[in-house]
């Protein structure tokens, strides 16, 4: 599914990016009403669900019917402050399908966009591991391993399950298929973070390595999920 967020916060685009990726969402960023226009007619894109935050009655409701002639099949999500039911009933009238009431409870998210998805489209949105990949330079893990040797991989690829990297020659006896890494450091252009897993597979033969995700803090969920932002974002 994939899931047009306008807004002009990056507090809440961050909030959205880990609460949907992880799911099997792909989300894409505006900060304004008119960008998101701009980005839909240049571009000819289409998306599943369009969430915008209401800054403006008038602009959302211009918005809305705008977006109905060039997206009919969308499913329209406000976030916004909701005074009262007449309110509602006037954007329900429009095509509106959702809404996320503020102040954001991100633990909503998900289920408002399924929903109105699903109201929308009239069956459950399809959803799988979302991964990416990454070109040399972009990533790399660092971890120590129970040989007590310092291992440094290049990150090939990178899911919210884990990730897989390369290593060069010297580190082929470094370390087993099957062993568990207690810390290991993600390292990104503009961020890291320290995850656990487990070494899932590896290929001795190609230099590569499957390195399985444990339990995600949430600066991992919102460090990786932020990293697939960027590749997957339309």
């Amino acid at each position: 599914m994939n899931v047009l967020l306008i807004t002009p916060s990056r507090i809440v685009r961050d909030i959205f990016i880990s609460e949907l990726i992880p799911r099997g969402l792909t989300v894409s960023w505006e900060e304004t009403i008119e960008e998101a226009i701009s980005r839909v007619k240049e571009k000819k894109l289409s998306y599943d669900v369009i969430v915008v935050e209401i800054i403006s009655k008038y602009d959302a409701t211009s918005f809305i019917s705008l977006i109905k002639t060039i997206l009919p099949t969308s499913a329209i999500v406000l976030y916004a402050e909701l005074k009262n039911p007449k309110e509602v009933y006037d954007y329900l009238k429009l095509g509106v399908s959702g809404f996320l009431v503020k102040p954001l409870d991100k633990s909503s998210i998900f289920k408002v966009i399924e929903k109105s998805y699903i109201n929308t489209k009239g069956a459950p949105p399809e959803r799988k591991v979302v991964r990416v990949q990454f070109n040399p330079g972009e990533g790399s893990i660092e971890f120590t391993s129970s040989k007590g040797i310092r291992v440094i991989g290049n990150i090939v690829d990178l899911s919210i399950g884990g990730c897989a990297f390369s290593y060069v020659d010297k580190f082929k006896e470094a370390f087993s298929e099957g062993e568990e890494i207690k810390s290991a450091r993600l390292i990104f252009r503009d961020s890291e973070t320290e995850v656990t897993g487990v070494i899932k597979t590896k290929i001795p033969e190609k230099n590569l390595a499957v390195f399985l995700f444990s339990t995600l803090t949430p600066d991992n969920i919102q460090k990786i999920s932020k990293e697939i932002f960027v590749k997957t974002s339309l």
